[in-house]
């Protein structure tokens, strides 16, 4: 797969989770947002730097490690305030998925609204490389 493949993929969560949220689907709005931002930084990541995965299998925390390190960081490609939305979705994913409780509608909003300004931001930073 290419950049742009997984840029496909990230928008494609980031509309799935609109969809949620207007549906009153609040768990899967925040897995969905969370999903969005990670495969958005996957894409981002392949057009911008040399980082692959290892056998073809992109790890969440490893991913989040070398945006940071690589983009915000080293080469100061995005702004630091990207540094810290795919952790905190990640752990609203978790809630989301793995435990008994639901995510909030208010929740559920705040990471539509994350995800949405971190590919926001992706495709400004990619639209300015190409």
């Amino acid at each position: 797969m290419e950049w742009d493949d997984y840029w496909q993929k990230a928008k494609e969560n980031l509309d799935v989770a609109a969809l949620a949220y207007q549906n009153q689907k609040h768990n899967a709005c925040a897995s969905r947002a969370y999903y969005a931002v990670f495969l958005a930084s996957i894409a981002v990541l392949l057009k911008l730097t040399d980082y692959r995965a290892r056998r073809n299998e992109w790890d969440h925390s490893q991913v989040q490690a070398e945006l940071n390190r690589r983009l915000i960081m080293r080469r100061k490609v995005l702004p630091g305030e990207l540094g810290r939305i795919p952790m905190d979705l990640m752990e609203l994913r978790h809630e989301a998925d793995y435990k008994p409780q639901s995510v909030t509608a208010k929740d559920a909003k705040w990471a539509y609204d994350r995800a949405e300004k971190f590919l926001s931001t992706i495709e400004s930073t990619l639209g300015e490389t190409v």
